[in-house]
């Protein structure tokens, strides 16, 4: 019994007339006739018996009806399903993401967005760091992950695409010194305390960092290191000293805390999405889709004043 079957047979049902039916499903009558005859003996029973004006519905026939309308329904929500997750409309997604996707602005845009325009895809979101999610990539535990610095040989099985650029600028207390210049040098800071993250963190930015600093000929006298950017902020706003931060933070307006552009030392935090290599997901493509844009967004706001 094939779909078309049924659909003949929906047709006639509702017409009562084969010729009727014949015009509204473009074919022409005799073909039908024979459809609906080779329907009947896959079933075993008349389905319709002649009038002078057409045809009736045998008992069997309007036993038969409904669920043939009901099977033609679910024909057409099982394409439309498939078509939809073709699409990227519908399924899952799981995302390993550190703190800077958050406090960039990028994830919740993106988060936003799906949940406004596709509620069917269900999302799943894990705060690992940059170790925790390769180990979850090659676990399978996560489809997608979000962090600073991919792994050394992300090339043989990752694919990675920057989706959003984050300047470094430096957070100093409110009543330091500095918080009185409109801007200062790097070398201009070879004096001060630093609380810094953590190399694990972001190791190529910490290096890059660090190599900036030697070249102004100092190295950051560092007093206290922290894992997560907002304790590292709250460090500055108590006064134990000032931070290299992603600009993005600024956006938290934290107590004590000024934040200035140090146009010498030109270093950006990229955030990255990587996935594994020769998987295929609608889903992810668009979500990838999703953060590119909501990045190249972010990345266009303007730099702290001074």
């Amino acid at each position: 019994m094939e779909l078309r079957h049924l659909r003949y047979f929906v047709a006639v049902a509702e017409e009562l007339h084969f010729g009727r039916a014949a015009a509204r499903l473009h074919i022409a009558q005799p073909p039908l006739s024979r459809q609906i005859r080779d329907l009947e003996r896959e079933v075993g029973t008349p389905l319709f018996e002649r009038t002078p004006r057409g045809v009736d519905l045998t008992p069997a026939g309007s036993a038969f009806l409904p669920e043939a309308r009901l099977t033609l329904a679910q024909a057409e929500r099982a394409q439309r399903t498939a078509l939809r997750a073709a699409r990227g409309e519908t399924g899952r997604l799981r995302v390993g993401f550190v703190d800077a996707a958050t406090h960039s602005g990028v994830l919740p845009n993106v988060l936003s967005f799906f949940r406004m325009h596709l509620p069917s895809i269900g999302l799943s979101l894990f705060e690992m760091d940059g170790r925790q999610q390769e180990e979850a990539l090659r676990d399978g535990r996560i489809d997608l992950g979000l962090l600073h610095s991919p792994p050394l040989d992300a090339d043989r099985w990752l694919r990675v695409e920057s989706v959003f650029t984050d300047p470094v600028i430096i957070a100093v207390p409110e009543d330091h010194r500095l918080a009185g210049r409109a801007r200062f040098t790097l070398s201009g800071l070879a004096e001060e305390s630093f609380v810094l993250f953590q190399r694990d963190v972001a190791p190529p930015i910490y290096d890059d960092i660090i190599a900036r600093c030697r070249a102004e000929g100092f190295s950051p006298r560092v007093v206290q290191e922290a894992a997560g950017w907002n304790t590292l902020v709250s460090l500055v706003g108590a006064g134990v000293g000032v931070a290299f931060i992603p600009r993005s933070l600024q956006q938290y307006k934290q107590q004590g805390v000024a934040y200035r552009s140090v146009p010498d030392l030109s270093v950006d935090m990229e955030l990255s999405a990587v996935w594994k290599r020769g998987d295929r997901s609608p889903v992810r493509e668009r979500f990838v889709t999703a953060l590119r844009a909501v990045g190249r967004t972010r990345s266009r706001t303007p730099s702290p004043k001074g």
